[in-house]
């Protein structure tokens, strides 16, 4: 591995955070590291991002101009004594984690590093925290929840309040966002779809047992499919499920109406081509940024009732709340918006209104900025020891 250059010295107050996240293979944690990556950007922070060096999504971080990327082909077990390096040389302020099996990783490589600096960790799941993870981050972090709904699930296992915890929401950068009319027509063609067509998508990974509720989809599919013959619907994702679902739509007659894509790193551009964006997950769901970037392309968003959903939009300003588990809820919300247009239309201009305010990449970096502040400012994490 190529070491990086020192960074100069930094400018009065500046902050240099080493982001972690051993996956950016897709999907919402890894979005919202990219985004992140912008937001302290815009805060005046350096940026270093450790990624694995065959991560999925390695190109699109080297791409961001002045996020410096550090890609470790080493086993994850040996990281920690990689970062120490990184972290005495680069004189990092802030060790920030993300996915739960770095959490560890940071505390190590903190330790070794025998620097004073803060370490972050981002709860992106409404799974419990187990006994000795929690005790842990009570002792040597500041965790971050982005909902609501995370932050009280993490209070049910932290009855005493013993973590650092603190509610950020994810950001949204809405100008990779912006609709362009006609480049909706440019996706619609490369994808094989009818200029007139009337397109649902459902974006997110298919893993048994119940995906992002794909099943769910389908079925409502079918359904809407027999009032409205100009439907088309888009079911972009990869997993085990993928295959079932498949015979299940041609049980329903749904050959040539129902298109399974490959995950789309291009999240833009495949938005430009729907009408409404299908969220209808059922197991947990900690917020759902698909919903995000659908509303900051203006699309309506039709989404079940779980967990952190209920804090992305407002049910029926900026899409509509159906329960979980029910295509026959599901189906009658997409014909809603099938049947009334011009309202589905004022429900994405809001929509886009209300992330701008609410979820943008300024508001993501400000927070964030400030907690990393607060931490530095605390005491010596460690100090209290585990019990």
């Amino acid at each position: 591995m190529k070491q990086l250059e020192p960074y100069p010295e930094p400018a009065s107050g500046q902050l240099r955070v080493l982001l972690l996240n051993s996956l950016l293979n897709g999907g919402g944690v890894d979005s919202h590291t990219l985004s992140l990556c912008r937001a302290l950007q815009l805060q005046d922070c350096e940026v270093t991002l450790v990624v694995p060096s065959r991560a999925r999504w390695i190109v699109a971080a080297q791409d961001m101009p002045g996020v410096r990327v550090m890609a470790l082909g080493a086993k994850r077990v040996v990281w920690p004594l990689i970062l120490t390096r990184t972290i005495r040389e680069q004189r990092i302020d802030v060790i920030h984690a993300h996915h739960g099996r770095d959490y560890w990783v940071a505390i190590l490589a903190w330790m070794l590093s025998g620097r004073k600096a803060a370490v972050v960790v981002t709860r992106h799941l409404m799974t419990q925290l187990k006994e000795r993870t929690r005790r842990y981050l009570a002792a040597f972090s500041s965790v971050i929840a982005v909902s609501d709904a995370v932050q009280e699930s993490l209070r049910l296992v932290d009855p005493d309040r013993t973590l650092r915890l603190r509610r950020i929401y994810c950001g949204i950068d809405t100008e990779r966002f912006r609709t362009v009319a006609m480049r909706r027509q440019r996706v619609r063609q490369a994808l094989g779809l009818p200029r007139d067509a009337l397109i649902y998508a459902l974006i997110g990974g298919a893993q048994q047992p119940d995906g992002k509720g794909q099943c769910y989809f389908v079925k409502a599919a079918g359904q809407v499919l027999a009032r409205h013959p100009n439907a088309h619907f888009l079911c972009v994702g990869e997993g085990d499920l993928i295959p079932q679902l498949r015979r299940e739509a041609d049980a329903l007659g749904l050959a040539g109406r129902i298109h399974f894509l490959p995950f789309e790193q291009d999240v833009p551009s495949l938005m430009q081509a729907i009408d409404v964006l299908v969220h209808p997950p059922v197991g947990s769901e900690a917020l759902g940024l698909v919903i995000l970037e659908a509303l900051s392309c203006g699309k309506p968003v039709i989404a079940t009732e779980l967990d952190g959903i209920p804090e992305t939009f407002i049910d029926g300003d900026h899409g509509v709340l159906v329960p979980p588990r029910d295509a026959g809820a599901l189906a009658g919300a997409m014909c809603q918006l099938a049947a009334d247009p011009m309202r589905a239309a004022r429900m994405g201009r809001r929509g886009r209104r209300w992330v701008e305010a609410n979820f943008s990449l300024g508001s993501l970096g400000r927070e964030t900025v400030e907690l990393y502040r607060d931490c530095l400012s605390a005491p010596r994490r460690g100090e209290r020891g585990v019990h």
